[in-house]
């Protein structure tokens, strides 16, 4: 039997804390949801749940602003500590919580430190996954797993209890990577990901448009099933919850698949799902139909909006905000929607929601024209370039550092290391950069390489280079 490395020990661990995190806020969202129908009034679940979003979407948003505040890293353990005891007591007083004073803001409290946990979870994930071609499927299979674990425990177990085991699991699992930081960048301020600025592209304005959009659709579905779960009409966290596993599976083998081209072109798919099955909402014979097929949509929509921004954070000058960007424009979009969309169903019906699902599909498909327009386009295996030319050392090197997904930076640092006999000293005044950063780098490519010194790292280069020869 083959022994794990600690790196593939590192992903089991970092993929595990995701999921258990987003299994945890699902099981609190829900809770909160149907505890309001009985502590606060079936008829203000849904502004209470649209405040619940605006609290989570300011959660994410806090996790970036504390990490410039809190420069130091023991401040940034102490404050991380604190918010995990907060939100593990705030969810303790939400199951408990008789009276609705104390219910709504002890449920405010969890989603907000939960919200700031998450956006740690995902920053975490974000650095940590940079460059892995597995991060897609480990992403969905892993909230695919927590959505089955929800729909065991709303229907087989006592869901107060497993909601506060849960929590207190989620925040122990978060607080356990923080105390020890097994990264440096858990801690202190990542590294930059190239020498010099980053050249403006158009790839955050589209992600935020295309999020945003694909959010209202999914918020003008979410207001009508809410409220129909509070009256109980119908149980959302049914059966029909498992095609939101099957969904969130799907698009997470999709999105390895050539370093996500074909994420956007079968989000944009699967989100003319979303037109299609607000028509099947209204009539309790269709229902299933209908719900099913948002939860398809809504898998896809998840994904996206977490993978893309997960890929994009690491390049970015401010990792810790851009990693949780898709979760904080889905909250405070989902929320602006909820309660205009539920006036709306009440006036006109099914019509209505279903044109709107429409429109808005078609400005998502617009949106991410660019995007679709890779996905069609012929691909050239670079095996088959590789094999019509002789590589040069500078091809070489560039196809090492795309092998072990190092950063711009970090190759510019391998080239020295491979390429000179300068010491660290030299290689940091050539660089510009302080001997404890260049340390830092080093350090990161040993790490990707499982190398621990600079000749084994030339003998590791050399072995690669030989074998595309």
């Amino acid at each position: 039997m083959t022994k794990k490395t600690p790196e593939k020990v590192n992903i089991v661990l970092y993929g595990a804390c995701f999921a258990l995190c987003f299994f945890a806020f699902m099981l609190t969202e829900a809770s909160i949801n149907e505890r309001c129908a009985e502590v606060v009034g079936k008829q203000f679940v849904n502004l209470v749940y649209a405040v619940g979003l605006v609290c989570t979407g300011l959660g994410y948003l806090s996790f970036p602003a504390l990490r410039r505040l809190c420069k130091g890293k023991d401040a940034r353990k102490i404050m991380l500590c604190m918010i995990g005891l907060c939100c593990a007591a705030a969810s303790f007083l939400l199951i408990k919580a008789q009276g609705p004073v104390l219910f709504l803001i002890s449920s405010a409290g969890a989603l907000f430190f939960f919200g700031h946990i998450g956006g740690s979870v995902f920053y975490n994930t974000a650095m940590f996954f940079n460059g892995n071609r597995f991060m897609g499927r480990i992403i969905g299979f892993g909230m695919g797993i927590a959505i089955l674990l929800q729909y065991l425990v709303q229907n087989l177990a006592p869901q107060a209890i497993v909601l506060i085991v849960s929590d207190f699991l989620s925040v122990a699992f978060v607080l356990y990577f923080t105390v020890k930081a097994p990264k440096d960048w858990i801690l202190e301020n990542p590294l930059p990901y190239s020498s010099g600025n980053l050249k403006k592209d158009r790839t955050v304005p589209i992600l935020i448009a295309a999020v945003a959009l694909m959010s209202l659709v999914s918020g003008m579905i979410d207001s009508i099933l809410t409220a129909f779960h509070a009256e109980q009409t119908y149980n959302i966290y049914s059966g029909v919850r498992l095609f939101y596993a099957l969904g969130l599976m799907a698009a997470g083998w999709i999105a390895d698949i050539r370093k996500r081209q074909y994420l956007p072109l079968a989000t944009v798919c699967a989100i003319l799902l979303s037109s299609i099955c607000t028509v099947f909402l209204s009539e309790q014979a269709s229902y299933f139909i209908g719900t099913a097929l948002m939860y398809v949509y809504s898998g896809f929509y998840v994904i996206f909006l977490t993978v893309m921004f997960l890929d994009y954070a690491p390049k970015s000058n401010h990792p810790e905000l851009w990693a949780g960007m898709g979760r904080i424009v889905r909250s405070f979009t989902v929320a602006a929607a909820i309660l205009p969309t539920s006036k709306l169903y009440d006036a006109m019906g099914c019509t209505a929601l279903a044109l709107g699902s429409c429109i808005l599909s078609v400005g998502v498909l617009l949106v991410l024209l660019p995007y679709l327009s890779n996905a069609v386009a012929p691909h050239k295996p670079q095996e088959a370039v590789l094999e019509t030319q002789a590589l040069s050392a500078e091809q070489s090197l560039k196809l090492y550092a795309e092998h072990y997904a190092m950063t711009p930076r970090e190759t510019e640092v391998l080239e020295k290391l491979l390429t000179t006999e300068e010491s660290v000293q030299e290689i940091a005044d050539n660089l510009y950069i302080s001997r404890r950063m260049l340390q830092r780098y080093i350090a990161s490519i040993y790490e990707k390489t499982e190398i621990k010194t600079r000749i084994g790292l030339y003998q590791s280069y050399t072995r690669f280079v030989a074998k595309l020869k």
